[in-house]
């Protein structure tokens, strides 16, 4: 399939799947264009992969770019909407955007992003927290734990004390896109 065409099939399945949720009110309406525009997108995907022989790997930044894309639509923003909140890099995202809010808020709110965008954009379901907060400077990582301990439906956590992995809950991931998307959109 040439990149043109794939392209075009792209936006026509997004157009298609905008114009079969438009009906549909806030908040369904986002997981409604989710699963329209992946069975929409889902034999584009199979041509794809019966074309190139390969399939799509869950980790590495191979597929870094498509990823992103993924993100974007399941965030309701444009690609470059999303970058406008994280900076994808090679090993990682970064997440830009000021905060307000005390340091506990700040932990649990950065954590969200991070961990939501580690899953979508890089296949890393479980990620170690500590390592990543401590390269976005928020604050003193002495409570961590506990301040995520108290938003367990939050929060799922493997392995103990700084060797803690940490990735969001499914209903907390689909709960981010949308916090995702009022950051990108400044809230409207």
């Amino acid at each position: 399939m040439a990149k043109n065409t794939e392209d075009d099939l792209i936006k026509a399945a997004i157009q298609r799947a905008i114009d079969i949720t438009k009906d549909i009110e806030e908040p369904y309406r986002l997981k409604a264009f989710e699963i329209v525009f992946s069975k929409l997108l889902a034999p584009i995907a199979e041509h794809k992969t019966e074309t190139l022989g390969t399939t799509r790997s869950k980790g590495g930044t191979a597929n870094l770019g498509a990823r992103i894309e993924e993100f974007a639509t399941k965030c309701a923003l444009s690609v470059e909407q999303l970058k406008n909140i994280f900076d994808f890099k090679e090993d990682g995202p970064l997440f830009t955007v000021p905060l307000q809010g005390s340091h506990a808020e700040k932990q649990v709110l950065v954590s969200r992003y991070l961990l939501t965008a580690y899953h979508e954009a890089y296949g890393k379901e479980w990620a170690s927290l500590n390592q990543i907060l401590a390269e976005h400077g928020v604050g003193s990582l002495e409570n961590l734990a506990f301040n995520l301990k108290k938003h367990s439906e939050i929060f799922r956590q493997r392995g103990r004390k700084k060797a803690s992995e940490y990735k969001l809950a499914d209903a907390a991931e689909r709960e981010t896109f949308h916090m995702i998307h009022e950051l990108g959109t400044g809230g409207t």
